[in-house]
């Protein structure tokens, strides 16, 4: 079974088989142990041989569980209808954001502002040529590197 990645978490995509229980959204936290409403498949439920809604409690709806299921493949055609270095230049800006977002915090939060930066630094090293916007991506790396090493500055000298 194949999973598709959205910001919401790992999501497992059902196979064409209605029979086959549709999986359920696991998220980070799933990996590490910490379990949650999501973890894992879904029961089935014995008597309809559907997957249980852990919201509710109940068998999904089967005309529910074919919508979402047709809704996952219309957001998988989707996902791949757009170039891949789209997506990639569209993740590696938010982790500028993310950084920049650190950065402007009253105080500043250097050591959360770091790791996308050095993220970025290290998409930004190695496939900055191989996206339509590489140039753009490199600048946006300079300024942030910039920006960290200003604040790091004022802030031991307020030390």
């Amino acid at each position: 079974m194949s999973t598709l990645w959205t910001p919401e978490g790992e999501h497992r995509v059902p196979r064409e088989s209605a029979e086959e229980p549709m999986s359920a959204p696991t998220s980070p936290a799933d990996d590490e142990g910490e379990g949650g409403a999501f973890a894992g498949e879904l029961d089935i439920d014995p008597e309809t041989g559907l997957p249980i809604d852990p919201r509710t409690g109940e068998p999904f709806d089967p005309e529910e569980l074919a919508a979402m299921q047709e809704q996952l493949r219309e957001a998988q055609e989707q996902l791949v209808s757009v170039p891949a270095a789209e997506i990639v230049q569209n993740h590696m800006m938010g982790l500028f954001e993310l950084a920049a977002l650190h950065l402007r915090r009253d105080p500043p939060d250097l050591a959360e502002a770091r790791l996308p930066i050095d993220a970025l630094g290290l998409l930004v090293d190695n496939l900055a040529d191989q996206l339509p916007a590489g140039d753009t991506l490199q600048g946006a790396l300079q300024q942030i590197r910039l920006a960290y090493v200003e604040i790091h500055k004022r802030q031991t000298a307020g030390e």
